[in-house]
């Protein structure tokens, strides 16, 4: 498990991935040797899943975010990994929980425009054929208020 040094520079890292080995190794008080191995660790741990920019959406054309509730007509145990299969295939799907509540699974996918979002209505039940699917409803987001990929890794 991650100690204390590990959460600075996983913290560190959350805020700044392309931060230099020396600076971070300087912010959490390593050496950068040891810096370098804890990072190395936690990468094949799979604490460090990738390393990844931070795109802004609306500068690359995606004007619209949806958020889809599934709900089953039944369940099975194989039905997560029939619904990743698929949401391997589909890139405007961001996000997909399984859900205990009303809705069984929320989808959470970024489209260009409306008309790209409304093809993907159009063929919501014929991309999702292989889940038994009872009912679906979409919602369009309005405005994000706030977006944050970071773990609550320390106190500030």
């Amino acid at each position: 498990m991650a100690d204390a040094l590990d959460l600075k520079i996983l913290a560190k890292l959350q805020e700044d991935c392309s931060m230099n080995l020396d600076a971070l190794s300087e912010s959490v008080g390593l050496s950068s040797t040891s810096c370098y191995r804890r990072i190395k660790r936690l990468e094949t741990d799979g604490v460090i899943k990738a390393r990844r920019a931070l795109l802004d959406e609306k500068k690359l054309g995606f004007q619209v975010t949806a958020v889809f509730m599934v709900k089953l007509e039944k369940d099975s145990p194989d039905i997560d990994r029939r619904m990743q299969r698929i949401l391997e295939t589909r890139p405007e799907v961001q996000h997909c929980y399984l859900m205990s509540a009303e809705f069984d699974f929320l989808i959470i996918a970024k489209f260009r425009d409306a008309n790209e979002y409304t093809d993907y209505i159009y063929h919501f039940l014929e991309t999702y054929q292989d889940i038994p699917i009872q009912n679906y409803s979409s919602k369009l987001v309005v405005r994000s208020i706030r977006q944050n990929w970071e773990l609550p890794l320390i106190d500030n």
